[in-house]
């Protein structure tokens, strides 16, 4: 029914809205979650709600995001 390249593009999709969530302070392991259920809807939730505060690589906590701590 569905081609493997289709399940690999998916994941990649979930991996690329959890790195731009972890960027913007977001929880990247609920926005990797919910973009497996719903991957193009969250990319584009993603892109319209985005604050770019110029921040560089923190380690973060996986589900409370950036602003944990």
């Amino acid at each position: 029914m569905f081609h493997p390249t289709w399940f690999a593009g998916w994941g990649t999709l979930a991996l690329i809205n959890a790195a731009l969530a972890n960027i913007d302070g977001r929880s990247p392991l609920k926005y990797f979650v919910g973009s497996l259920f719903f991957g193009p809807i969250v990319t584009i939730v993603l892109a319209a709600t985005r604050q770019d505060e110029g921040a560089g690589l923190l380690q973060v906590d996986l589900w409370k995001g950036r602003r944990a701590a």
